[in-house]
């Protein structure tokens, strides 16, 4: 899978299995060099992941391995530019049903891929994408089909009958892009009403999951690790 993919030693210390795994897809997929600000993609460019740090706060970033060989690279103040997790991921956006108490509920599924993460000492990182949206108002999520508290400080904009989505907490935009959701969502998640978010890292999203049984699978997992956020949301049809 990281065939193509230039990884320096002091750089692949830095980051887990999972990470390369998840940067080796997005280069694969299309991405935007962090040197030159021009597209690549493996395996017709050859690409690097670049360490960018400040103290303890590491961001990963692709670069075209023309443009800068892996390595790791100091930027004092980078830690106060990313003090807001929120400015430091990407984020996708699935539409599923969900096991949700006694049936079934149209859900919004959010997988923030950090690309920040801190040292908290003794080689252990810290999931500060979680505890960000805990701190602006979602809720630890134990498993898929337990009762989640309404989160009153985040919306769910729809729109194009629910093909296009903007997620929007309480300092600003998380998500705001297309939904590929079937008509069947569609219909029940454009009423008028709350719907339930869930947003995690390392669901996988990127990855069609290949039935419901995979998708549960998948956010469990997560939420097992202590890393699944959630809530009710307001919904609005725009």
């Amino acid at each position: 899978m990281r065939q193509g993919l230039d990884v320096a030693p002091q750089v692949a210390e830095l980051l887990s299995s999972e990470d390369l795994d998840r940067l080796a897809r997005a280069a694969a997929a299309s991405y935007e060099c962090w040197i030159c600000m021009r597209p690549g993609k493996l395996p017709e460019l050859p690409t690097a992941v670049l360490i960018i740090r400040d103290g303890p706060v590491a961001l990963a970033k692709l670069t075209h391995q023309s443009c800068a060989r892996s390595g790791l690279m100091d930027a004092p103040g980078l830690t106060a530019v990313m003090s807001d997790p929120a400015r430091a991921v990407s984020v996708d956006a699935v539409a599923a049903f969900l096991p949700y108490q006694a049936g079934h509920r149209p859900a919004l599924l959010l997988e923030a891929r950090a690309t920040v993460s801190t040292d908290a000492g003794r080689g252990e990182r810290v999931d500060r994408v979680a505890g960000w949206l805990l701190e602006h108002g979602l809720h630890l999520v134990a498993a898929t089909g337990g009762e989640v508290e309404a989160a009153p400080r985040w919306a769910v904009h729809l729109r194009g009958g629910g093909t296009g989505l903007r997620v929007i907490g309480p300092i600003g935009e998380l998500y705001d892009g297309d939904l590929q959701a079937d008509p069947a969502w569609q219909r029940e998640a454009t009423t008028q009403g709350r719907r339930l978010l869930l947003a995690g890292g390392d669901l996988g999203l990127d990855q069609a999951p290949q039935s419901m049984e995979e998708v549960i699978a998948r956010v469990d997992a997560v939420a097992g690790l202590g890393r699944l956020t959630g809530g009710l949301v307001a919904v609005e049809i725009h």
